[in-house]
């Protein structure tokens, strides 16, 4: 019909203080305080300094958060930048997602660019293109990016790692101690680890690593490793005092 645009059925949404809504479709929405929604949010722009809740699914073209989201459905959005803590009871799905703070998803994630740095659980698989997480961080089932860069603080775990190009080494600097505060814990606690099952890619590097098994192109083994298998094609290197039980070329 003439004249029947979609866009004339959104309007901006702010909120200040205190506040809730209900679901819908609405441009942009800006929270400067807290706000809760009740239903399923369709936005363009969702920008928030303080604290939102969502009893639904969030689908917007950006959304921007410095503080506390919560979110029970699913999260769809172009570009998510959040610092502070994020929750997603579903699945997220974005083209670029940057996380710096604490982040707890249910479901899977996929993105195109996947930059996170803090503290992560993601309770299913982590698919993108780019992966870089700088924390500590447990992931349930499958990493699978083209790149994926894992700098480990304390104790990471992750199912399997698949890519072209992986490169997990220990973080440096204070990140850890400052999340946790002076609590008092082992050393060792903030020194960088990870386990997996199984680590596949083109060009794999490892180090403080403990893993069943690795496959790959180029596999260079750095310190602190514990490997039970290694496969590999063309060129295996093997730092002096980690553990490697077996290694074959195919």
């Amino acid at each position: 019909m003439e004249g029947d645009d979609p866009m004339e059925s959104r309007n901006n949404l702010t909120v200040t203080g205190t506040g809730g809504a209900a679901g819908g479709l609405y441009k942009d929405i800006k929270v400067m305080g807290e706000a809760d929604f009740n239903g399923d949010v369709d936005c363009l722009a969702l920008k928030c300094s303080g604290t939102v809740k969502v009893r639904g699914g969030v689908k917007s073209t950006s959304c921007r958060i410095n503080g506390t989201f919560d979110v029970s459905g699913d999260l769809v959005t172009g570009r998510a930048t959040i610092h502070g803590r994020m929750a997603v009871e579903g699945n997220v799905k974005a083209q670029e997602i940057k996380s710096n703070g604490e982040t707890t998803i249910r479901g899977h994630v996929a993105g195109d660019r996947i930059h996170l740095e803090g503290y992560f659980q993601i309770k299913g698989r982590c698919e993108a293109e780019q992966l870089r997480i700088k924390g500590i961080f447990k992931i349930a089932e499958l990493v699978n990016a083209d790149s994926v860069d894992l700098a480990l603080h304390s104790r990471c775990q992750v199912k399997e790692i698949g890519g072209e190009r992986i490169e997990v080494r220990r973080g440096t600097g204070t990140m850890l101690k400052k999340l946790l505060g002076s609590l008092f814990l082992p050393a060792d606690y903030y020194e960088g680890t990870l386990t997996a099952e199984s680590i596949e890619g083109d060009d794999v590097y490892v180090e403080y690593t403990q893993a069943e098994v690795i496959r790959g192109r180029n596999v260079v083994v750095g310190p602190g490793c514990r490997i039970g298998r290694i496969e590999y094609t063309n060129k295996l290197e093997h730092t002096a005092g980690s553990d490697v039980t077996d290694a074959v070329q195919i």
